[in-house]
């Protein structure tokens, strides 16, 4: 599904993932050599929850995507109401993701974790209530087809950030 088969006239939530999505890590692996040994991870999280504000732009170095940047003036200009959605092991990196998010994108987007992909659908039943909103109202962009092809599953609108053209 393209952006443009969806009428954001429609949608009053987006969901964004975070790790590929939001931010763009410039070390393709990062995942694996976090998990190459006990020390890496023990470091990684200590350095996330020590230094939030500089953790991945400096440490773990991301970018941020252009075209979500762009998509997200306009769902703004629309008043559409965002959220990112990250799932992780622990959350002594959720202020550094924060912390990302606020510095590239803007301060009106909550990050909020969850401890597995799979639980992103929750997540969202929660976040479509706490925004009084329809499952078909709700569009997550996430870097994971098997999320987005669970969500469509549940009747909720879902767009791999590789396919978004704006």
């Amino acid at each position: 599904m393209k952006l443009t088969d969806i009428n954001l006239n429609n949608i009053k939530l987006v969901v964004f993932d975070f790790d590929d999505t939001l931010a763009i890590h410039k070390d393709k692996d990062f995942s694996k050599h976090r998990r190459e040994s006990e020390e890496n991870l023990i470091n990684f999280y200590y350095n996330a929850y020590n230094n939030p504000n500089c953790f991945y732009d400096e440490i773990e170095p991301c970018t941020r995507s252009e075209v979500l940047y762009n998509l997200i003036d306009i769902l703004r200009s629309k008043n559409i109401k965002m959220y990112c959605l990250s799932g992780m092991k622990f959350s002594f990196h959720l202020k550094a993701k924060q912390a990302f998010v606020n510095k590239h994108y803007g301060e009106d987007i909550e990050v909020i974790a969850t401890s597995s992909q799979e639980l992103k659908l929750i997540g969202l039943k929660i976040l479509k209530k706490i925004s009084n909103c329809n499952s078909d109202e709700i569009l997550l962009i996430d870097d994971r087809q098997d999320v987005i092809d669970l969500l469509i599953e549940n009747g909720i609108n879902g767009i791999n950030v590789k396919d978004l053209t704006i």
